[in-house]
């Protein structure tokens, strides 16, 4: 009984992850380029969240890599400056993002990202691994 209760619970965290991780509602063979300035962000696990502010004032929500991904993954940074941590992006930096645009373009999001970058500095976040698109 026990071993029966053990595979029930593997089963369902397994379900939980590939959950977690699909993004049905998203066009994942799509990219789409935003620019604007940062509203908020959140460095956080599972996912870091950054709030963008467009010149015509739509904000959008962009789901990154989470937090602890991206702080040990400092060779996706370009020139190589260490790794993305919480103070890497600031409110107020103006930066162009890459990512998966939603099916219902009234939702404002993106996720899957592919590239930030800062233009003023010339940072700049990549995926390196795009035989692993969902690995970044």
């Amino acid at each position: 009984m026990r071993s029966l209760a053990s595979a029930a619970v593997l089963v369902l965290l397994g379900t939980g992850v590939s959950a977690h991780h699909s993004h049905p509602d998203f066009l994942l063979d799509h990219d789409a380029t935003l620019e604007g300035v940062i509203e908020s962000v959140e460095f956080q696990n599972p996912h870091m969240v950054i709030t963008l502010r467009t010149s015509d004032s739509t904000l959008y929500r962009a789901e990154w890599q989470g937090a602890r991904w991206l702080n040990y993954n400092q060779v996706l940074v370009t020139p190589i400056h260490g790794p993305v941590q919480s103070d890497t992006l600031k409110v107020g930096d103006f930066i162009v993002i890459v990512g998966c645009p939603p099916r219902d373009p009234a939702r404002h999001e993106l996720v899957n990202l592919k590239a930030v970058r800062r233009p003023h500095d010339d940072w700049l976040w990549t995926c390196r691994r795009p035989d692993l698109r969902q690995w970044c």
